[in-house]
């Protein structure tokens, strides 16, 4: 057990937030709503299952296979729920397992629906079925962290174990600290490592255009580096001053996103945990694409904060 474990309480109503599962009932939602159910009994939270039926996707494809007209796609999808439900329920040793279906596209019925019970995590898989677009591989998780009140957790592997080996990327900034504080609340028995790249700007032109000897980078290079560890302790000792020095600092020279896939290596870790950033267009832009390249490439799940 981390030393953390039992110094790092969640405020009531947090703490009995309702976990939130979307299924599209491929195999990766599978892993989904199992890892949901395993989080639901470790930390003693409501389960809530949710499938979007999405009727114009489903009209499009009964089309295409020329299947009759007066098969109920949405009722059957009610009947595999409910039976998904109380598999969970009876499997994990959960009082009851609530479920609903929402007609719509997945990331806005699962955001909407997140909010309407208050949920404190949404679980999703890395990859669905159905319109490309749609569900493309992490792309509805994006959508949906966009628009959620909270935690975004992409599942990518099957739940063999609980997470013991917790990534978190930090940059310094209030999200950041927000991503740290999530994974030390949702997974307080793992070994939490939070990581920092720090890159110097212009660095490749300091030998080209300001005459800078490799003696001069390189102490250059130091000096950020020693910057960036007094951050990071700063930050850690901020995001983490109940537990007692449970979170282990890393400060890495390089670009975040190529850190943060070597460290997961690494480290064999088994959750990376990043922050969204940015409400700007701009902010977007590069939330989807610097996140989705991670969710990609990633070795493990990806913990999404807002």
């Amino acid at each position: 057990m981390s030393p953390h474990a039992h110094q790092h309480s969640l405020p009531p109503e947090a703490a009995h937030a309702p976990i939130l599962a979307a299924t599209d009932f491929s195999p990766s939602a599978g892993h989904a709503i199992e890892r949901a159910a395993r989080l639901a009994r470790e930390l003693g939270r409501p389960l809530h299952l949710l499938h979007v039926y999405n009727d114009f996707a489903w009209a499009k494809l009964r089309a295409l296979l020329r299947e009759p007209p007066g098969a109920d796609l949405e009722a059957d999808a009610r009947q595999r729920l409910t039976a998904l439900a109380a598999d969970l329920a009876a499997r994990h040793g959960l009082a009851t397992v609530e479920h609903a279906v929402v007609t719509g596209r997945a990331a806005g019925g699962i955001a909407a629906r997140a909010r309407e019970i208050g949920a404190g995590l949404v679980v999703v898989g890395v990859r669905g079925e159905g319109i490309a677009h749609e569900l493309a591989i992490g792309g509805t998780a994006i959508k949906v962290l966009r628009a959620s009140p909270c935690p975004v957790l992409v599942t990518r592997q099957p739940p063999e174990r609980p997470y013991a080996h917790v990534l978190v990327a930090t940059d310094f900034s209030a999200t950041a600290t927000r991503a740290l504080r999530a994974a030390l609340e949702l997974f307080p028995d793992a070994a939490h490592v939070a990581v920092n790249a720090y890159w110097l700007p212009y660095e490749g032109r300091m030998q080209l255009v300001a005459g800078a000897s490799q003696l001069d980078i390189e102490r250059y290079r130091e000096q950020a580096r020693q910057v960036a560890q007094r951050k990071l302790d700063a930050f850690i000792a901020d995001a983490d001053y109940r537990a007692a020095g449970g979170v282990r600092g890393l400060v890495r020279h390089g670009l975040a996103p190529a850190v943060l896939l070597e460290e997961s290596w690494r480290h064999e870790a088994d959750l990376l945990v990043i922050g969204k950033h940015g409400a700007s267009a701009v902010g977007e832009w590069v939330l989807g694409s610097v996140t989705l390249n991670l969710i990609h490439h990633a070795p493990c799940d990806v913990l999404l904060v807002p």
